[in-house]
């Protein structure tokens, strides 16, 4: 399986007060994908591993207020939130590059709600050769990527913004450290300007 890219944020001030207002704003400043509108929510209690107290489906962007509403039903600080969607991101396909929805997983924690690292929001956001390849074949694949830490950039300022941070991290399932392949594409995108 593709090891995956995430973005874990630990808020300021996480409290069961102000955990609703601070998951709206990151969904509000969320950049969905416009090919493939629906979300799901669902909402857990205590543990992940307990059953969900709700499942739904919403589009957006008709529906963002009513995905707001159900998540205002439930006011703990043992909750949880996962909102799974698309965004939109280039991706390399046979027929060569295309601006396509992928997968995204936003999970936002009470601040009694175990998680993995103890983080306030997790958002995982696909595949990480989606952002740091491997390696680059030509040149010109450079801007796709390019794009793509762009669009991951833009939404790490977007969310520091809103939300007063503790701390953020960027990671991923693999050993790797990510701040060795960052510099490596900047270097080539750099490179390859030249």
């Amino acid at each position: 399986m593709a090891d995956r890219l995430y973005l874990s944020l630990w808020l300021e001030k996480h409290s069961t007060l102000g955990m609703h207002r601070h998951f709206s704003s990151a969904l509000r400043s969320f950049p969905f994908s416009t090919q493939s509108s629906e979300v799901y929510l669902r909402v857990s209690a205590v543990d992940p591993s307990e059953p969900a107290l709700l499942e739904q489906v919403f589009k957006l962007p008709d529906q963002l207020e009513d995905v707001f509403d159900a998540m205002e039903k439930w006011r703990s600080s043992d909750i949880a939130f996962e909102v799974e969607g698309f965004w939109d991101l280039w991706q390399e396909l046979a027929d060569g590059w295309q601006l396509k929805p992928a997968r995204v997983q936003l999970f936002f924690y009470g601040p009694d709600f175990p998680s993995e690292f103890g983080e306030s929001v997790r958002a995982e956001l696909g595949i990480e050769s989606l952002f740091l390849p491997a390696s680059i074949e030509t040149t010109k694949d450079l801007h796709f990527y390019q794009s793509n830490l762009k669009s991951l950039l833009r939404l790490n300022g977007d969310w520091s913004t809103r939300l007063r941070l503790k701390q953020r991290k960027l990671w991923s399932d693999s050993s790797e450290d990510l701040s060795q392949r960052l510099n490596w594409i900047a270097q080539a995108v750099s490179t390859s300007k030249h």
